[in-house]
């Protein structure tokens, strides 16, 4: 009965940290701007082989 109490006990300990860390996240801007870091690295690709282009014509 004691282990089944004490894992309660740390189940709700977790629960509530998560929970608070999501909202700390939540309120911090953290999830504001999904797309622009995926799109971002699409760009990167570009604008690399852009660069190439220029060095090859060079």
């Amino acid at each position: 009965m004691s282990t089944i109490l004490f894992m309660v006990a740390v189940a709700l300990i977790l629960s509530i940290t998560f929970v608070v860390s999501y909202l700390w996240a939540l309120s911090s801007g953290q999830f504001n701007d999904l797309d622009t870091p995926a799109l971002r690295i699409l760009k990167d690709d570009i604008l690399k082989g852009t660069e190439r282009k220029n060095h090859e014509q060079q």
